[in-house]
Parts: structure tokens; C-alpha cells; sequence
């Protein structure tokens, strides 16, 4: 063998077993694997380009799609919980932090694809029977779910129940800003971030976020709040829990594999505090099994008191409606609320009662 190669192979033999260079291509560096818990910078686009969403300010603010209430931060989010699409869920395994990549993504690895059994059309005087004035391109909750006005005439409306980015390709531009509980290396901008000042890097565990513990005459419900991600939401929900708002009140709406609503201190869906609130949907906030959110009417900054538990995954309600918390204990209790006799207007035939609401201070 030439003498020169020879001693280029035994030099690179010292190397690999000194540890400076890494024969496995990346060594002990951590990627992420199912069951991460992670944050992800992201910029989604249609095909053509339109930025429908993004976790960077600076990128909202070209794009014209700020939004001055919500808190641009990466997306914290369990790898293959069902917590985001199919798509992006499965496009992160392997990505190292710092990281960059583009996924693009198919109707059926995103929002799925348009289907026309979702679309319903229905007698105008059904919807004047319950107090709605059809109007295009408002917004409709239903026992299907939310669906959109797209077509009406003076006998019947066309009520779209698909998500809105149903039937689209996606493209997201993502990048893996930590796995776990590392410290976030890299910004939005592909600087360092400070490690010793994590105030504003949504460094805050899961583990961390406040319990409510609501009490109903059916039993316990334990919800972990997502202080951090819906502030403006969660503390409108416990300052109201707090002063024993809820105490006595009751899930006077429930639909067996959608969701039970209380809340509402009148008892018939019209009621609340006295006080709305602004609409916040950070995207990484989806209506999973168990999901809590805020019931509104049509208005998207008219939540109030009334909230709602997903019994089953609810995703066409995704976007529209503050998704604040979710079950961690007492699955079956809801289930249970869920599938109780009904009358009219799904009103259960034994008043089911909220007894109080009580958070655990972390």
C-alpha cells in the first residue's frame, strides 16, 4: 500500500477514536425523535406564495398579517401527540436544533382535502327558526361544527363546513429552535439568544402552566392551562374562577362526540360576565380530544364566560374559536357529560352542575 495513504487512514483512525472528528455523522447530537417536546419557528404559505401564518413578528409585519394581540414565539408543541397536522408533525423527526427546512405538504398531510359531503344546504326559515339572519360569509356553529356561509338565495344557504385551508398544498418554512428542556441556541433571526435571559423565549414548561380543577356534579375534570400561549384567555378564565363566577352554574349544552358548554350564568347560551375579550388563535392551540376553548357568538371578540371541552377531535373549529387549555385527568367525566339525555337545544334533561372552579397555584 502507498506509504502516504497509510499514513493518512491511521492519522484519520486517531482522530475519530480522540473524538474530534464524529464517525456517526453528528455523534451525541440530539434530533428529535416521536414524543419531543419542542419549539419550532415556522412561516407558512400558500403555493403562491400568500403568508398565511408565521411565528416571527418581523415576518407578519411584511407579510400584512400582524397581529397586535397575539405573542409571535416559536410553536411548543409533543412530536406525534396529534397536536398539529400530519404533515409538520412527521417533518420535524430527525431536524437538529438550529436546523432549517421547508416542508411542503399535500391536502392530505395538511388541512385534507375539500369534501363536498361537508358542504350543506339548508332552508333559510330553518336558520330564522333559531334567531339567524344568513348573511354571506358569516360564521356558523352547528352539531357538525363551524362552517361558513358561501351562497344564499331567498330559500336556502350553502353552509361550508370544511377548514378554511382545506384542499390547499402548504408550505412551511420551519426551523428547530430546541428538543426538550435545552436551551434555546439559535433566534428567529439565526443569532444566538442570550441563555442566561429566557423571558421572552417561551423557555416555561408545560409542567409549569396553572391547573383548574373544575368540579361538577358528575365529577372532577383537571385542565392544564396554556398561560403562556393564550394569556389574554386564561386569565380571563381564572380571575373569573377565582371569584367563584362558575360556582353553581351548568353544562347547559352538550352533543355526544363534539363537545359539553357551561358557563353561562343564564343557562340558555346568551349569558356571560359582563366583560368580552379579544380573540387570540395562536395556531399551535388545535381543537384535540379535550381541547378547552371559549365560546363566542358571531362577533370573534365577544368570549366572555362560556367555555366548551372537545369531547373527540374537533379541527374544523381550529382558527376560530380561543382554545385555552386542555383535559389531563377526568377524560371520562366528560365523556360521560356527553353522552346524557338531551331535550331541546341539546340542553341535558338533568341540569349537570359546575359545583366551583379551583386553580392550582403552580
Amino acid at each position: 500500500m502507498n506509504k502516504r495513504l497509510m499514513i493518512c487512514i491511521v492519522m484519520a483512525s486517531i482522530l475519530v477514536s480522540s473524538g474530534c472528528i464524529d464517525s456517526n455523522n453528528g455523534g451525541n447530537a440530539a434530533v428529535v425523535k416521536e414524543g419531543d417536546q419542542v419549539l419550532v419557528d415556522y412561516t407558512g404559505r400558500l403555493d403562491d406564495g400568500t403568508v398565511f401564518d408565521t411565528s416571527v413578528k418581523d415576518v407578519a409585519s411584511k407579510a400584512g398579517v400582524y397581529n397586535p394581540s397575539r405573542a409571535y414565539q416559536p410553536l411548543e408543541f409533543t412530536v406525534g401527540a396529534g397536536q398539529m397536522i400530519k404533515g409538520f408533525d412527521a417533518g420535524v423527526v430527525g431536524m437538529a436544533v438550529g436546523e432549517e427546512k421547508t416542508l411542503t405538504l399535500s391536502p392530505e398531510d395538511a388541512y385534507g382535502v375539500h369534501r363536498e359531503d361537508m358542504v350543506k344546504t339548508v332552508p333559510v326559515e330553518e336558520l330564522s327558526a333559531v334567531g339567524i339572519t344568513p348573511v354571506l360569509g358569516k360564521k356558523l356553529t352547528t352539531s357538525l361544527g363551524q362552517g361558513t356561509i358561501t351562497n344564499l338565495t331567498n330559500t336556502s344557504v350553502v353552509i361550508d363546513f370544511n377548514h378554511r385551508l382545506s384542499g390547499k398544498t402548504l408550505i412551511f418554512d420551519i426551523k428547530l429552535v430546541s428538543i426538550g428542556g435545552e436551551d434555546v441556541v439559535a433566534g428567529v433571526d439565526g443569532s444566538d439568544r442570550d441563555k442566561g435571559d429566557n423571558t421572552d423565549t417561551t423557555e416555561k414548561t408545560w409542567e409549569e402552566n396553572r391547573i383548574a380543577d373544575i368540579e361538577t356534579s358528575m365529577g372532577t375534570i383537571a385542565v392544564e392551562l396554556y398561560e403562556e400561549r393564550a394569556p389574554i384567555t386564561t386569565s380571563n378564565f381564572i380571575e373569573l374562577a377565582n371569584r367563584g363566577f362558575y360556582n353553581d352554574l351548568s353544562f347547559h349544552r352538550v352533543i355526544d362526540d363534539f363537545m359539553i358548554q357551561g358557563g353561562d350564568p343564564k343557562g340558555d347560551g346568551t349569558g356571560g360576565s359582563g366583560k368580552t375579550i379579544e380573540l387570540e388563535t395562536p395556531p399551535e392551540l388545535t381543537h384535540v380530544d379535550g381541547a378547552v376553548a371559549m365560546a363566542r357568538s358571531q362577533h370573534p371578540d365577544s368570549a366572555s364566560s362560556q367555555f366548551y371541552i372537545c369531547d373527540g377531535a374537533q379541527p374544523m373549529l381550529d382558527g376560530q374559536y380561543a382554545v385555552f387549555g386542555k383535559v389531563i385527568d377526568g377524560m371520562d367525566v366528560v365523556r360521560a357529560i356527553a353522552q346524557v339525555e338531551t331535550g331541546a337545544r341539546d340542553r341535558p334533561v338533568e341540569n349537570i352542575t359546575i359545583i366551583r372552579i379551583t386553580i392550582q397555584e403552580s
